[in-house]
């Protein structure tokens, strides 16, 4: 198990579980954005007689949920508050930003999962201590007081790993029309060093991550979801325009910094749940031709 505290090294203890426990494949999501739906979608094809749930902050995109087709049922947060039903399968990919009191969501999140199956909340790898130099599922973690962002994500991981579920903690997520590479072609002027370093995941694999942390027999730890080829902002760009799918111009205007980042690597992640990502890299894909479930879309969903 990998445990999260403030400043400590992070160090894995390999706990198993047999979540043949759950007495049912029934599967809540909360926060069923791109990720929450990639993932719910893959969990219907998979366990077709599972009852989903979506959940969100309001009703405002509940019609284009239903046009997902996966979801048995859908409620705002409000709704649930009266439900006292628990599930198995519990998986928390609702932002920050969608909440006044993000550990108070995490928390409420955690009482509707019934200890069996798997909880699983998707963090950010931000919470890594680190300029520059390979970041890994065990690098050093910031410490408490740090930023409040990272102090926010530490306390849901904390609350998470202490009623024993999991946490993911994912680097720059894309797909075809969404991403750091479309923000840059939108505003133009791009106010970074090009060569700094982002860590990427498409989508895509970020779903099928989550999906072997959920079916998968390890329980209460922390991974990593990257797919372990960082690239810099100028080559993430240079490949956007070399794939011949994407037209437009950019220019980066932000002053050398002392460090270029952290490259995230996932081995122990791949190892211990036999998971590697479709698209092992941005540049692959786009030189590939940028296909993905998303390609046929006319705007950035």
């Amino acid at each position: 198990r990998v445990e999260a505290e403030g400043g400590a090294g992070m160090r894995m203890k390999g706990t198993r579980e047999d979540q043949s426990s759950a007495t049912s494949r029934d599967l809540l999501v909360i926060g069923p954005g791109v990720l929450g739906r990639l993932f719910a979608s893959k969990w219907k094809e998979e366990n077709a007689s599972a009852r989903l749930v979506g959940e969100t902050a309001t009703n405002l995109n509940h019609e284009e949920l239903k046009e997902v087709g996966c979801f048995d049922g859908i409620r705002t947060r409000e709704d649930a508050t009266t439900d006292e039903g628990k599930f198995p399968f519990v998986l928390f990919s609702a932002p920050p930003s969608g909440s006044e009191n993000y550990l108070e969501e995490v928390e409420r999140a955690a009482s509707k999962w019934d200890g069996t199956g798997c909880f699983l909340f998707t963090g950010s790898a931000a919470v890594y201590d680190l300029e520059h130099g390979e970041c890994t599922e065990v690098s050093k973690i910031k410490e408490m007081g740090s930023s409040e962002r990272t102090d926010r994500l530490l306390n849901c991981e904390n609350a998470v790993l202490g009623k024993g579920g999991s946490v993911a903690r994912l680097v720059g997520l894309y797909h075809s029309k969404r991403g750091a590479h479309m923000y840059f072609l939108k505003i133009q002027n791009v106010p970074r060093w090009g060569d700094s370093v982002i860590n990427l995941i498409h989508y895509e694999d970020a779903a099928d991550l989550c999906y072997s942390i959920m079916t998968g027999e390890r329980k209460g730890e922390v991974f990593l979801g990257c797919d372990s080829n960082p690239i810099s902002f100028q080559k993430m760009m240079d490949a956007t325009l070399m794939s011949g799918e994407y037209t437009g111009h950019f220019k980066f205007t932000g002053e050398e910094q002392e460090f270029a980042g952290k490259l995230a690597s996932n081995n122990q992640t791949r190892e211990a749940l036999g998971w590697k990502p479709k698209f092992e890299s941005f540049e692959s894909f786009m030189s590939a031709g940028a296909r993905d479930k998303f390609s046929g879309l006319s705007e950035e969903r």
